[in-house]
Order: C-alpha cells, then sequence, then structure tokens
C-alpha cells in the first residue's frame, strides 16, 4: 500500500495548507540569478542617467578627505573632522543603493512573495556536520548549481568577449584622440559594456527563473491520495466524527433523563434500549420522545420510571425503532403513529390493565442492536 502512495504520479494543484507549510518550513520561489540581474540593471540605469552625479559626489567626497586645512589651520577635532567626509560620502551611497533594494525586494514579491520566516534564522546544526557537508557538496542540487555557474561565466563571457571584437578599433583609435574625447568615448564603450553584460544577465535570470519556478511548482504538487488525507485531516477522519456524534448522542441521552417527569409511557427493549414517550392532547401533535437511552442509560431510565410509576411496556422492534428514527425532543416516525397510539390508548383508556396491544412495526423500520436493518440482512 505504501508503495501504490509513493508510486502515484503529482498531477493534482498544491493546496493552500501546502503552500502554507512549505512557507512555514522556509521554501519561498526564489531566484538568485533574477536578483543578480535587477541589481545590475538598477545599478546600471542609475549609472547612466545619474552616473555624472555619483562621479562628482564620489570624487569631490575623496578630495575632501585628503583636504587636511580645517586640522591643521583652525585645530578643528579629528572626529569631527572625519564625521564630516563620511557622512559627504554617505549620502551618494545611500542614493546608490536605495533604488537598488526596492527593487530587489520588488522584484521578490513579484515572483514568491515577501515572508519574515524565524526558521530561516535558526542556528541549524546539521549544517556544521563534516560529512553531511560534503554530501550537498557532491548532491544532484550543487551539481546543478555548478553547471548554471557555468553557464552563466560562459554565457555572459562569450557575449562581452564578442562585443570587444566588435569594439576593437574604437578601442585602438582611442591612444590618437585628444583627451576630452577619449575620455568620453571611454566612457561611452564602458556604458554599453555593462549593457551587454546586463543583458546577458537578464537572459539567464529569464532561464533561471522559470527553472526555479517549474522546480518549486513540482516539489509542491501532490498526488491524489495526499490530498484525499489532506481533506480527511481539515474536514475529521470519519471515525473521529463518529466517535464525536456519538459522544454527543450520549450526553444528550444522559440529559434526557432529567426529562422523564414528562414521559407517559415508557417503552423498553427490554434491556438494551429505552424510549420515554409523552403526548399533549392539547396540542395534538404527533407523540414525542422525552427521553430515550441504551445500555447504561436505558437501565436509568427503566429505573427512574419504575420509581414514578410510569406505565413501560416491552416491545424490542418498536423500541429499536424509536430509538434509531427519533431524537429527544423531536417527533416519533411518521410510520409509527399507530403503534405508538395502540399503546397509548390502552395506557390512557384500559389504565394499563388487561394484555398489553399487539402492534404492528413496518418492516422498513425494524433495526437490530446496531442500528442495521433487518430488512436488509433477510435479503
Amino acid at each position: 500500500m505504501a508503495e501504490d502512495e509513493g508510486s502515484q504520479e503529482k498531477t493534482e494543484e498544491p493546496s493552500e495548507k501546502k503552500i502554507r507549510d512549505a512557507l512555514e518550513e522556509g521554501k519561498v520561489l526564489t531566484s538568485k540569478e533574477l536578483m543578480l540581474s535587477v541589481v545590475m540593471l538598477t545599478g546600471f540605469l542609475q549609472i547612466m542617467f545619474g552616473g555624472r552625479y555619483y562621479f562628482e559626489e564620489f570624487t569631490g567626497g575623496f578630495r575632501s578627505g585628503l583636504n587636511i586645512k580645517d586640522i591643521v589651520l583652525y585645530d578643528a577635532p579629528l572626529l569631527s573632522v572625519v564625521g564630516d567626509r563620511f557622512m559627504g560620502i554617505l549620502k551618494p551611497i545611500i542614493l546608490f543603493s536605495g533604488p537598488i533594494l526596492l527593487a530587489l525586494m520588488a522584484s521578490q514579491f513579484a515572483l514568491g512573495g515577501l515572508h519574515f520566516i524565524p526558521k530561516n534564522f535558526s542556528l541549524k546544526f546539521d549544517k556544521l556536520s563534516p560529512m553531511k557537508g560534503l554530501g550537498r557538496m557532491f548532491s544532484i542540487t550543487a551539481v546543478m548549481e555548478l553547471g548554471k555557474a557555468i553557464l552563466k561565466i560562459g554565457v555572459v563571457g562569450i557575449v562581452g568577449v564578442f562585443y570587444l571584437f566588435w569594439k576593437l578599433p574604437d578601442i585602438l583609435a582611442l591612444s590618437d584622440m585628444p583627451l576630452n574625447q577619449a575620455l568620453s568615448m571611454t566612457g561611452t564603450l564602458f556604458v554599453e559594456t555593462f549593457f551587454v553584460l546586463v543583458a546577458g544577465t537578464l537572459l539567464i535570470a529569464v532561464i533561471d527563473t522559470f527553472f526555479q519556478w517549474r522546480q518549486f511548482r513540482n516539489q509542491l504538487m501532490m498526488t491524489k491520495q495526499e490530498v484525499r488525507e489532506e481533506h480527511k485531516q481539515q474536514d475529521g477522519s470519519p471515525e473521529v466524527k463518529a466517535k464525536i456524534r456519538q459522544m454527543q448522542r450520549e450526553a444528550a441521552e444522559r440529559g434526557s433523563v432529567a426529562n422523564l417527569d414528562q414521559a407517559q409511557v415508557v417503552i423498553t427493549n427490554p434491556s438494551h434500549f429505552a424510549v420515554a414517550l409523552r403526548y399533549d392532547f392539547e396540542e395534538g401533535t404527533a407523540p414525542k420522545i422525552v427521553a430515550k437511552g441504551s445500555d447504561a442509560i436505558a437501565r436509568q431510565i427503566r429505573e427512574e420510571a419504575e420509581k414514578a410509576g410510569l406505565p413501560t411496556f416491552s416491545y424490542p422492534l418498536l423500541a429499536r425503532a424509536l430509538y434509531f428514527t427519533g431524537e429527544v425532543g423531536g417527533e416519533i416516525h411518521t410510520e409509527l403513529y399507530r403503534a405508538v397510539a395502540a399503546i397509548l390508548s390502552f395506557v390512557f383508556h384500559a389504565n394499563s390493565e388487561g394484555d398489553a396491544p399487539v402492534i404492528d412495526v413496518p418492516k422498513e423500520l425494524q433495526f437490530d442492536a446496531n442500528g442495521r436493518s433487518l430488512e436488509r440482512r433477510r435479503v
């Protein structure tokens, strides 16, 4: 059986519970290559549109950092001067890294969502095991990661080399250009080369993102048996629900014994079942069950009925029919009206003297002690 379940194909989409469990275990869809390409692309855009600003800020910061005039001439505190110089460099760093951080968060949110998982921050002692470390180094996942790294270097390297060969005449011509023109051409070549490298990493990121999504989805896919087991856990297994219903029924039956003062007659099995009935002449409705029980509860009903002097009749088929087809506080089954009416008439008009009436219980309402239909068993 276990082999059959293990051999089942994962053809079902992951449920919400399976996804939540994966998140709790620290499994989140992500792509390192996508994050790297986002960093490079965001950095490239900032250099292209704000390169002059960052160049001036960084060079100005380093230039002022080398200026010690304030310390020599004005005897300014060294820590104050160092702090000013550091803040001058910190501003462009924050302006440059801020958009990169926002882009990383946005890309991860779009891919697999942003989740704070405390489990990922816990210390994992198994990571310190040398044997397990060697196992991870030579695992299939490690081999695949190595293959992706080689592919990434190969793709980016080949694209970069081809681009440089294509631009080789312009590079060689730099030595014959005036300084300003050479610097301008160098900046242009740098930006274009960086763009080519970014384009290469984006291509790898697209491939890796699809691969990671496919692998993550396959890991979360479920077999039909897993779906059934999950539904059983969420809804409760039939055995547990049956036990709960039995306990609720027994609790209701124990509480129903207190209603015996409202009963007018008790029908017994004679030993396993007991049902107490009442008929309201003013309402003129069908007889109702005021108390019922099996085994110990039935014995308690019989004892209390004897103490109260309630008329008690032994009709096994009728007692089981009333027990299995009715609930405490509810009316009896319509097919049992005739039988119960005969007994009530005997109690009210004959004062329970003489022979008890002969009654007939419909075959479809005849049960054994376990509630199984006797008619079906005969068939």
